[in-house]
């Protein structure tokens, strides 16, 4: 069988494919930024915002939980941690961009979130707390992982922006997802069946676990 037209076909597309605008600076410039694709950067520097909201938003988290009225260390210590990661993820897309001598607007404003109401009880008796805190962060790491997949589809021919927000960014996504709905589920489990009481109990002893990385 003859593949020659099926290759000169293959060749044809890749070409294509690898033809796409990129902006670069000029020769003589320094410091001088190698070929890259505008409408990833862009994405990319828009992301850079919602990971520092996320930031923000875990942070107010663990301020609620951590408070003397509900005193609950167990989740408070991993609120912090999920904070301190997001804006990790930040920092490493900041470093991204350096790296690729890639500059983003002096005007743009990485710190303009603005934390939203969370419904977690105040100076009420914790109840749900716990669970409502859980299902927000489910929510939070979606939203945040739908819009990295994004960012991945609009860096698809920049084949390095999209490998370095695949892994580790993406998988790290998808781990923190898995721990937290498992944790859901065990929290779940623990308050089955059981009276008003003994779900606090049981919130109580499921934050204890958090507290020593038994869960998450």
């Amino acid at each position: 069988m003859n593949f020659t037209p099926l290759l000169v076909f293959l060749a044809f597309v890749a070409g294509a494919l690898a033809d796409f605008s990129c902006t670069a600076s000029g020769v003589g410039e320094f410091p001088r930024t190698v070929c890259y694709d505008d409408s990833c950067t862009n994405k990319i520097v828009n992301h850079i915002q919602e990971e520092f909201n996320a930031a923000f938003k875990y942070l107010y988290m663990a301020s609620k939980l951590g408070q003397y009225t509900m005193a609950r260390p167990g989740i408070t210590k991993f609120l912090l941690e999920s904070a301190s990661e997001e804006r990790s993820h930040a920092m490493q897309m900041l470093d991204y961009l350096d790296t690729r001598g890639i500059s983003y607007p002096n005007e743009y404003n990485f710190a303009k979130s603005q934390v939203e109401s969370f419904g977690i009880p105040g100076d009420k008796p914790l109840e749900t707390g716990i669970e409502k805190v859980l299902k927000k962060s489910i929510e939070m790491e979606i939203h945040v992982t739908n819009l990295i997949k994004e960012v991945i589809d609009s860096c698809s021919n920049d084949f390095h922006a999209a490998d370095v927000f695949t892994n580790p960014i993406l998988d790290e996504q998808h781990h923190g997802l898995r721990k937290l709905q498992g944790a859901l589920q065990t929290l779940n489990a623990m308050k089955n069946a059981a009276t008003e009481d003994e779900k606090k109990v049981a919130e109580y002893f499921f934050d204890v676990k958090l507290q020593k990385g038994e869960l998450l």
